[in-house]
């Protein structure tokens, strides 16, 4: 299962379910930065992403949740080919995503939980072609993004203060999922190199090599001044959970994972942690946290199965966490739920 078989505990869940109307596949669920809204996609996997915001308290949902439509947006799961996904939050509590309509162009937009419908973050006026991948640093004041307005797909961010878009890193290949440190001034990001996927790491100015190797190193994440990242090279049907503290550094430290259908791995609020499901079908039932270092892995038990896409935040001092999984074999679509785990994580 992992590096190291030091299991600790296993808590036994008394999740709260997010009810909601729609049938589709409930995945990425993104924490606002107090705890206080969750956004989660849900697909039928008939040619339409929703995203819907529900607002929690002490890990309760409350009410129904919110589907957020974007300009032009069809009704959801209509033929449109409607997409709104990736959520990433402003700590203003702005959640910024992507999406677009059939036919157009992939775009970055805004919206204020229970404020008003969503618009555009970017006019075409300050760029053009398709956005995607936004994530916003810790103080807010920028957002970076992939856009193929010049060719293959590279990153560029936009300073809110100036208005201004600015490109940070070109290349041949195309460069995917940015993430930027905890006091942002770094980008760690994946770029395709002849067929893989490396890791990359901009600081301002440059680039330079992170992790290379076989397979795809994929979807980075910060803990401290480290980076947590999805491998597959001991094979496609693998993925693992790696970290890199340096430059060629790599230490595997979870195995044979549940790989989310968009996130990057989760990692507690204090990056001593990273959550996931296992492919394992003896342990479907079980998210798994593991300490960063790979010293220790706990379980949390949840009463239901495939489980995986967790996602981990801190409010008012608790650890709270957020995954999907179907209610039973067989069960036609994942649900999202929302777990107390602080005792958990000690």
């Amino acid at each position: 299962m992992t590096m190291s078989l030091l299991l600790g505990f296993a808590l036994t869940a008394g999740a709260a379910e997010v009810s909601g109307s729609q049938d589709g596949h409930a995945s990425n669920p993104s924490w606002s930065p107090d705890g206080g809204w969750l956004a989660y996609e849900v697909n039928n996997y008939g040619g339409n992403i929703d995203l819907f915001l529900v607002q929690v308290s002490n890990g309760n949902p409350m009410g129904s949740p919110q589907k957020i439509n974007i300009p032009g947006s069809s009704s959801s799961f209509s033929s449109g080919g409607s997409t709104v996904a990736a959520p990433s939050w402003h700590p203003r509590g702005i959640v910024i995503f992507e999406g677009s309509n059939s036919g157009n162009d992939n775009r970055l937009y805004q919206q204020t939980p229970q404020g008003a419908a969503a618009g555009q973050l970017l006019t075409s006026g300050q760029i053009n072609g398709d956005l995607s991948w936004p994530a916003v640093s810790p103080d807010g004041k920028y957002v970076a993004f992939v856009s193929d307005v010049s060719g293959a797909g590279d990153i560029y961010y936009w300073d809110r203060a100036s208005n201004q878009v600015i490109q940070a890193v070109s290349s041949p290949y195309s460069e995917m999922a940015p993430r930027y440190n905890a006091d942002g001034t770094k980008l760690v990001y994946s770029r395709k190199n002849r067929g893989s996927q490396d890791l990359f790491i901009w600081d301002g100015s440059s680039s330079s090599p992170l992790v290379g190797g076989n397979g795809d190193q994929t979807r980075p994440a910060w803990s401290g001044d480290s980076v947590v990242f999805f491998s597959n090279e001991r094979g496609d049907d693998h993925w693992d959970i790696a970290v890199s503290s340096g430059v060629g550094n790599k230490k595997t430290i979870a195995r044979d994972i549940r790989l989310p259908q968009r996130a990057t791995p989760s990692v507690s609020p204090d990056g001593r942690w990273v959550a996931y499901g296992v492919e394992d079908p003896d342990n479907s039932g079980k998210i798994m946290f593991t300490r960063t270092d790979g010293s220790t892995t706990v379980s949390l038990v949840t009463g239901v199965v495939a489980c995986g896409e967790p996602s981990l935040i801190d409010a008012g001092g608790r650890v709270f966490l957020a995954y999907t999984a179907l209610p039973s074999e067989g069960a036609d679509w994942r649900q999202l739920h929302i777990e107390d785990v602080t005792s958990l994580l000690q």
